[in-house]
């Protein structure tokens, strides 16, 4: 009887550590604004699509599909997944129902095949009516300046390898243009070369 009295007690242990172990998993280390600036690899400003089937990670983070409105840095296709902690997915779809967008920080993770925020919620920045919302003012600052700071770019942008083949369809029609030219040159020239040969050949 003794023995089985330990048996509550050991599996309360049990399910404690897990949810420890659960809660250690999920918290984040807070970072310097500067810090997430720096690592990301990609920086956009859009909404989560909640409609379509999530992309499964090793991790808390599950893949979504993600509408890009404005692009500041990184290489970024037409169709972005970025990663979310499936923890957030519910309060981040009510606060884009309301009208409210993301500031993303991604970067590649170990753990996924798709860009993850950095460090977390580190890496999102909720913004409404266009203005960030934020609960440290330093950081809310931060952030608002970068938005001021940073041009957007173009999602439109071509590849530099097709700029550089129309750069060299360029050139090569610049050549092929100056080919004439250059004939007609050439044949004068040669022209000259002949009536000085008959011109000599006559004296001799």
């Amino acid at each position: 009887m003794k023995k089985t009295g330990y048996i509550p007690l050991l599996v309360s242990f049990l399910l404690s550590m897990m949810i420890i172990s659960t809660v250690s998993a999920t918290s984040w280390v807070d970072l310097e604004p500067q810090e997430v600036v720096d690592r990301a690899e990609v920086i956009v400003l859009g909404k989560y699509d909640f409609t379509g089937k999530p992309k499964p990670g090793k991790f808390v983070f599950q893949g979504l599909d993600f509408n890009v409105e404005k692009f500041y840095k990184g290489d970024l296709s037409e169709q972005l997944t970025a990663g979310i902690d499936y923890n957030d997915v519910g309060w981040a779809d009510e606060f884009q129902k309301e009208g409210g967008v993301f500031l993303l920080f991604l970067e590649k993770g170990k753990d996924a095949d798709f860009l993850i925020p950095v460090g977390g919620p580190n890496g999102i920045i909720q913004l409404a009516n266009g203005k960030v919302e934020h609960p440290n003012d330093e950081k809310r600052t931060f952030f608002e300046d970068f938005l001021k700071i940073n041009p957007e770019k173009t999602m439109d942008a071509k590849p530099e390898t097709q700029n550089n083949s129309q750069n060299n369809n360029q050139e090569g029609s610049q050549n092929d243009q100056s080919f004439p030219y250059l004939y007609v040159i050439g044949s004068i020239f040669v022209g000259f070369a002949v009536l000085f040969l008959l011109y000599r050949y006559k004296r001799k």
